[in-house]
């Protein structure tokens, strides 16, 4: 377990020696002094959450008590026949503890028990607004069949380092040359009622993936809907891209058919790069090293296609 003194120990110098000449120690103690929450526990959060213990990530918190069942085995590697009805959090974090014994991974029984956390992780729950009112940045994340989204909210202010290379004027020699920058994050809220201008649906796809639109529609669906099945799940999405005044023909008939017959399920290929994707952006925000993803990311597993726009 980690002893948070906020000074990283010689055996976590050797052990993380490779990234330390990556991005520094300064980015490594960020890291290692960080606390990080994750609600909800599917492939995607496997994922993510190996490449943050790997890492270096200094506490990860993990709260789904949902019973492990024989659908999980199919998907989320971690589990076995063995932990068939024991809570998802709680073997979770019992499987990434073998990982990195110097990273402090607890499953949580209680989201009122958060204090200190600085970036809260969910999957496929709608959970960011809440986090905001906070003051702790937040990320919305899910992967379904060959599809994933990621949203990032870190709030109105993230300050960030950015680095580049210059050369200098007397010796001609490159060197680094970091500055500090600003970036201003929407709400959850406000990022799905936003209304695009762009004419035709040629000229918008230039700026945004329709796929986006559909991210948006199932990231705000509620659990009524999603039991009533296929049908329901078709309609509040037809529903809701119809309330955003898109152009026609902007979100085709064929991508809504492929997310429909996707939802519900998993498939790891494609959640193993949401995940990568989405560890990537937590280390972004905690290290504040370049800029995180603003503020969603799509990807699209049969054209292996992964965008960034700002909604």
């Amino acid at each position: 377990m980690s002893q948070h003194n906020g000074v990283i120990s010689k055996e976590e110098e050797a052990l993380y020696d490779r990234q330390i000449r990556l991005w520094g120690m300064e980015a490594q103690s960020r890291l290692r002094n960080c606390s990080i929450l994750f609600i909800g526990v599917k492939t995607v959060t496997l994922e993510a959450c190996k490449n943050l213990v790997l890492g270096g990530v200094g506490r990860l918190s993990i709260y789904d008590p949902q019973p492990i069942t024989q659908l999980d085995l199919e998907t989320q590697y971690y589990f076995n026949e063995s932990h068939i009805d024991q809570p998802k959090d709680k073997v979770l974090a019992e499987r990434l503890a073998v990982l990195n014994p110097l990273v402090d991974i607890r499953a949580i029984s209680s989201l009122d028990d958060v204090a200190g956390v600085d970036l809260v992780v969910s999957i496929g729950q709608q959970t960011t607004g809440e986090w905001r009112q906070k003051g702790v940045k937040s990320i919305l994340a899910d992967s379904f069949g060959l599809f994933g989204y990621i949203f990032v909210d870190c709030l109105d202010a993230h300050e960030y380092i950015e680095e580049g290379r210059t050369k200098d004027a007397k010796t001609g020699e490159s060197e680094v040359v970091r500055s500090s920058k600003v970036a201003t994050y929407k709400s959850f809220e406000e990022s799905v009622k936003v209304k695009v201008a762009g004419g035709n649906a040629q000229r918008l796809a230039r700026k945004y993936s329709p796929l986006v639109f559909v991210c948006q529609a199932l990231a705000t669906m509620d659990e009524r809907v999603q039991a009533e099945g296929e049908l329901a799940v078709s309609q509040f999405i037809r529903d809701a891209l119809e309330r955003r005044e898109l152009p026609q023909g902007f979100v085709g008939d064929e991508l809504l058919e492929r997310v429909q017959a996707s939802w519900g399920t998993e498939f790891v290929p494609s959640a193993a790069v949401v995940g990568g994707t989405l560890a990537q952006e937590v280390l972004k925000i905690i290290t504040l090293k370049d800029m995180p993803a603003n503020n969603w990311f799509t990807y699209d597993g049969l054209v292996s296609e992964g965008i960034t726009c700002m909604l």
